[in-house]
């Protein structure tokens, strides 16, 4: 199943906030302020719990976050249905995991909305603390808080004890805070800052949920290191190496 109104309705509501995001400065305090909240309550009422209701939430505020740093207004429009296109997946699994929780299809469709959503954070954040000089603490603080949120959330499916979850979500919230810190120090622009972010992510989500699977090996962890080796490489090689704000 790869449609279903509920689903089409509150992806197309958080399509339209995002256009009066774009077309309208007076309506973005209603976009800002009214959106997330829309987009929690359709999260919960599709998914049925509050918890499966965060990462529609984190995903709004993140979108809305890129969306403001996004000068061209081409580039907004192509920004707002890549992004509708997301938020369809990431609730349409929401949906399929109520029905059936261990829909294999439906755990792919939010493990890739959910790196959707952190990546728009992580590139958001940055950018907005590039250019309105927030304090560097508040960076690290929100790194770590998300990545904990967005991690427990996805990690729960695994149906895995509880204490368990939390304790290697606490570890990627650290390194990721860490991450914060010393990407303080790089020559990049936000977009590409938030590209590698991304994938450094990526590559301990992997290894913890193989862990977790009882699926990890040697093969993968280098599989995993020449992953992030080689595509780093190509996107560093391809980008200024100075901050563009």
């Amino acid at each position: 199943m790869f449609f279903h109104f509920s689903v089409f309705f509150f992806s197309l509501v958080f399509a339209l906030g995002l256009e009066f995001f774009v077309w309208k400065n007076e309506f973005r305090l209603w976009a800002v302020s009214i959106l997330p909240l829309a987009v929690f309550w359709g999260g919960k009422k599709i998914g049925k719990k509050w918890g499966l209701a965060v990462v529609p939430f984190i995903f709004v505020v993140a979108a809305l976050s890129l969306l403001y740093l996004i000068d061209n207004v081409l580039q907004k429009h192509l920004f707002v249905v890549l992004s509708a296109f997301l938020f369809y997946i990431l609730l349409l699994g929401i949906y399929r995991i109520r029905l059936y929780e261990k829909d294999q299809t439906a755990h792919g469709m939010i493990a890739a909305s959910s790196m959707a959503a952190l990546f728009f954070f992580y590139t958001a954040f940055y950018g907005i603390y590039l250019n309105f000089a927030i304090p560097l603490w508040v960076l690290m603080s929100v790194f770590f808080l998300v990545t904990i949120i967005v991690s427990y959330q996805y990690f729960a499916f695994i149906k895995i004890n509880r204490k368990r979850n939390f304790l290697y979500c606490l570890i990627l919230g650290l390194a990721m805070a860490e991450i914060s810190w010393s990407i303080n120090f790089w020559p990049f622009g936000y977009l590409t800052t938030g590209v590698v972010v991304l994938m450094i992510y990526y590559v301990m989500w992997d290894l913890i949920q193989s862990y977790f699977l009882d699926i990890l090996s040697k093969r993968r962890i280098i599989a995993n290191m020449i992953f992030f080796g080689v595509l780093s490489s190509l996107v560093l090689a391809s980008s200024r190496w100075f901050p563009a704000v």
